[in-house]
This record gives C-alpha cells, sequence and structure tokens, in this order.
C-alpha cells in the first residue's frame, strides 16, 4: 500500500521541490498581474513587477496584499462594475467559473474564496486527496459526512475529493436531526466520520441517550474532525478516541490553500503540508504585531499567508488569513516522506485577548479547562463584557461543572483553575459556574465568547 497519495509530487526532495515551487510562483505572478486590475493596482503601488522576483528572500520582502474585508471590498467592486460577484482579483473570465461557493461567513459577509475554474477544482481534488489519504482515509472506507450542507463551502466540494480518490460518502448534514443520522448510521454502518468535533460530541451524548450503550459500537474508527480546536488539547482528544475508539485526524485547507493534515503519530503532531506545489504558506510567516518577516524555524510562531501556485479563477497572493500558526521544520516521528513542514494552529489573531498587557488565545483556555475533566464537562465559554481585545482583569470563564460534582465541591474547582490560568498563563481568571450541559450543544461549531456588551 502507498504510503501517500501523489508519489510522484510528495515524495520529492525538498530541494526538487523549491525550484518547482519558484518557477510556478513566477508564472503565477505574471499571470495575477496581466489578468487582474485588483493585482495590478497593488503591484503598482508597491513598485513591484513580477520579473524582480529572483529568489524567496525577494518574495518574502513583498508586503501584505490582501485580507478578508480587502477580500469583500474586491467582490463588492466587481458586482458594481461588472455584475459578478468574484471579485476584482479574479484571473478568468467569469463564465469560466463552474462552482461557486462561498466561506461559512463567520467572520463577516462570505467570500467566494471556494470557486473554482475546472482546472482549479481539479487541483482542489488532487490537493484534498492527498491530505485524506495522509489523514488514513482509503478507497474501502464508508464516510459519514456530516458537515452543513445547506450553504457555505463544505456542503459539497469536500466530499468531491472523496469521490475522486473512489471512496463512498454518505452525506447526511448537520442540519439533519442526530437521532435520524443515528438510525441510518446503525443501517450503514460507516467506518469514518468527518464532521466538527461539537457534531462528534453530539453523536456521542445522543447515541448513549437513544440506546444505553456506548458509541463505539457503531465501528466508526477514522475521525476527520475538524473547524474547530481539540485535537491538540491531549485530554480532549483522549475522551474523543476513548468515546469512538478510533484515532482522530485533523485536516486544514483554508481558503481552499494550505492542504494540510495530521498523520499517525501517537501524540498530535501538528498538520503536515502535503501540497507545496499548489501553494505556499508556512514558509511565509509575518509578526503578529508589525506584520514584518520573521525567520521560519523550527518552533516559529507567526502569520502565515497564503499565496497560490498554478491557479487559474482566484489565485490569492500574499493573503492575510488572520490565522496564528507555529511551524516545525524537523523531522516527524510518524516517518511521512514529504518535504513539507509541519503547522500547528494557535488561534484566530482576531481572537486574541490582552489581559493586563499578556496575550492569550481561546484554544489556550479551553486547554486548562479540559485539564480538569471530569470534574468539568470540557464545555465553556469566555465573557466579555466589554469589546475585545483588551480585557479588565479577572478574564471572566463560565464553565459546565462535570456529573456527580457537588456544589460544596465548587470553590475548591474554582480556586484549581483559577490557580493554573496563573501558573501557566500569567492571567488572573474568575471562574463562573453552570450546571451540565446548560450552555447547549451545537452539530456546527460551539461558540467561544459569550458578549455582554451587546
Amino acid at each position: 500500500m502507498k504510503k501517500v497519495w501523489n508519489e510522484k509530487q510528495e515524495l520529492l526532495s525538498r530541494a526538487e521541490m523549491e525550484k518547482i515551487r519558484i518557477r510556478k510562483l513566477r508564472k503565477q505572478l505574471k499571470y495575477c498581474y496581466s489578468h487582474s486590475e485588483f493585482y495590478r493596482r497593488k503591484f503598482d503601488a508597491i513598485g513591484f513587477q513580477p520579473e524582480d522576483i529572483k529568489s524567496w528572500d525577494d518574495f518574502r520582502k513583498i508586503p501584505p496584499l490582501m485580507d478578508k474585508e480587502e477580500e469583500r471590498q474586491s467582490q463588492k467592486e466587481s458586482l458594481e462594475r461588472f455584475g459578478h460577484p468574484f471579485g476584482m482579483h479574479l484571473c478568468c473570465p467569469p463564465e469560466k467559473i463552474i462552482i461557486a461557493k462561498t466561506t461559512g461567513g463567520t467572520t463577516g459577509i462570505p467570500t467566494f474564496s471556494y470557486s473554482f475554474t475546472q482546472h482549479d477544482f481539479d487541483r482542489w481534488n488532487e490537493g484534498t486527496a492527498r491530505v485524506f489519504w495522509l489523514a488514513g482515509i482509503r478507497p474501502a472506507d464508508r464516510v459519514l459526512f456530516c458537515f452543513p450542507l445547506s450553504g457555505g463551502w463544505a456542503g459539497s466540494i469536500v466530499k468531491t475529493p472523496l469521490q475522486y480518490m473512489g471512496i463512498l460518502c454518505l452525506d447526511l448534514g448537520a442540519e439533519t436531526p442526530v437521532e435520524k443520522i443515528v438510525e441510518y448510521t446503525r443501517i450503514i454502518r460507516p467506518n469514518a466520520l468527518m464532521s466538527t468535533p461539537s457534531f462528534a460530541e453530539v453523536l456521542i451524548e445522543t447515541y448513549d441517550k437513544m440506546t444505553g450503550r456506548p458509541v463505539s459500537e457503531l465501528g466508526i474508527k477514522k475521525l476527520l474532525l475538524t473547524g474547530e480546536p481539540g485535537v491538540g488539547i491531549p485530554s480532549v482528544r483522549k475522551r474523543m478516541e476513548t468515546a469512538f475508539g478510533g484515532k482522530w485526524n485533523d485536516y486544514l485547507m483554508i481558503n481552499s490553500e494550505g492542504f494540510s493534515s495530521s498523520c499517525i503519530a501517537e501524540e498530535y503532531q501538528g498538520l503536515h503540508e502535503v501540497a507545496l506545489d499548489l501553494s505556499i504558506w508556512a514558509e511565509d510567516l509575518i509578526d503578529l504585531d508589525t506584520q514584518q518577516p520573521i525567520e521560519v524555524k523550527n518552533g516559529a510562531i507567526g502569520e502565515g499567508l497564503i499565496t497560490s501556485l498554478d491557479r487559474e479563477g482566484l489565485p490569492l497572493v500574499k493573503y492575510r488569513l488572520g490565522d496564528v500558526i507555529q511551524v516545525f521544520t524537523d523531522p516527524c516521528e510518524c516517518g511521512y516522506p514529504g518535504p513539507g513542514y509541519r503547522i500547528k494552529h494557535l488561534g484566530r489573531l482576531n481572537d486574541r485577548l490582552f489581559v493586563e498587557g499578556i496575550s492569550v488565545f481561546p484554544i489556550a483556555v479551553r486547554d486548562v479547562i479540559t485539564s480538569f475533566i471530569p470534574r468539568v464537562t470540557g464545555t465553556m465559554r469566555i465573557i466579555l463584557n466589554a469589546p475585545p481585545p483588551n480585557v479588565t482583569p479577572p478574564l471572566k470563564i463560565k464553565v459546565e461543572y462535570g456529573a456527580g460534582v457537588q456544589p460544596n465541591q465548587l470553590p475548591d474547582l474554582a480556586r484549581d483553575i483559577e490557580g493554573k490560568m496563573l501558573e501557566v498563563y500569567r492571567v488572573r481568571a474568575s471562574v463562573e459556574f453552570v450546571p451540565p450541559e446548560a450552555l447547549g450543544r451545537v452539530t456546527k461549531k460551539t461558540p467561544i465568547f459569550e458578549e455582554r456588551f451587546q
């Protein structure tokens, strides 16, 4: 059995891959400059010509060129001037777009980042197939697909690489009542689940309530759960894998770029880049505050910029994702042979909070909370009494206490959690407890904040 999906590309040496990337990069930049008014304006404003790129150092000197808000403005302009919503950064006639899918719109107006020409759709299927293969999905598998189907990007194009690989996909969608999904699953017997971690949690609880038995009897051994933090938190990952009796793999194809997947290593090692010939991400880090390039070395932390390679319709160049990542350049214990680096997603830049000048991400807070399972359920909210990012201490956290925890035990539990927050992150916190399931359960994406200032 082959170890990677595309042996021709994924088994290249780093030096061989770099030659391919610089050639593709120069071609992509020339294409964007000549085919898009948006990119021409951007390049001219910084005194840049595609011919100026001779090396990676030249490329890294270029500042960020686009972010989500600029993409939305680009879409607004193209709609007003030309009657299409794809944006002024569109590099082909709008008639060549055969798939028009948007982001989920969780941080604002949805963008058409997941819109493809036929060439780009083939590119998407190829890159994502590499992701799923590393995550352990094989042609004999039956995948239960429970992302939302009613809109946004996940409803169709995340499934198509499975079909491209020759894999059966059972698409029920997170909108379907979980009880119906349980009934269907017991008949079809899929061995893999693709969903958010929130949906998987709901499936565990619903199956127990319906049958009185553990969800592991369904035989779902491959968990491809993404869209929320959790896999990198040992207590959360252990609880999920124990419940299903399987292996949790995370994956990411953000803005239809940055193809990456976790691996078979026992401990979570981050996400392996599997398609360096299709996009640039980990190698283009900028400082979180100054936006200046920082050295890419083992353990480096910064905001990654996305640049497309070999994309025809809506290529991205120096695109600010707003995601804070940590890059690892050393070999992984899993033995993945590809030339790419590994990435750990630390959080959204927009979600970063400052408590007495100390930077803290919600995933770090959740890491502390889940370390107290089963004294807590793991479900929590960060309470914001004023608009972020600055928080007047203490940082207020609403936490569900665990089943069986008595009221007289809560003061000690609060002191333990608050003490760990102070010890690990030097952040003063205040914990407010609510009963199990009081914060509700969702099948899509669990909210992070409870905003009390609106």
